[in-house]
């Protein structure tokens, strides 16, 4: 995505290597996380091995889709269904809320 989209993208998207990695984000990621270096340090302990099946989805060529708990910048965690897509070896991680959140 180019990085200007970023800007103004409606979702929260995340470009990530295989490692969880968090390497680009958009706007609307940085208005609801405090964007760490690490994807997994912003989802929920119990969701942590779907997220770790998002991870290692890379030999997939078809986007993978599961609901993640992730934490907000007021440290509580909302759900989010997410999707990541895979181009060789970085991710193009979507999460959209579901229920909307008011910004």
């Amino acid at each position: 995505m180019k990085d200007y989209m970023l800007e103004f993208f409606p979702f929260s998207y995340f470009k990530i290597n295989s490692k969880g990695s968090i390497l680009d984000s958009s706007k609307r990621a940085h208005a609801l996380f405090n964007i760490p270096l690490d994807l997994l340090t912003i989802i929920h302990i119990d969701d942590q091995p779907r997220a770790l099946e998002l991870l290692t989805s890379f030999a997939h060529n078809e986007p993978l889709t599961t609901s993640l708990r992730l934490r907000m910048v007021n440290g509580s965690f909302i759900d989010f269904t997410c999707t990541i897509n895979w181009e060789q070896s970085i991710g193009h991680l979507v999460c959209i809320e579901k229920t909307p959140l008011v910004s």
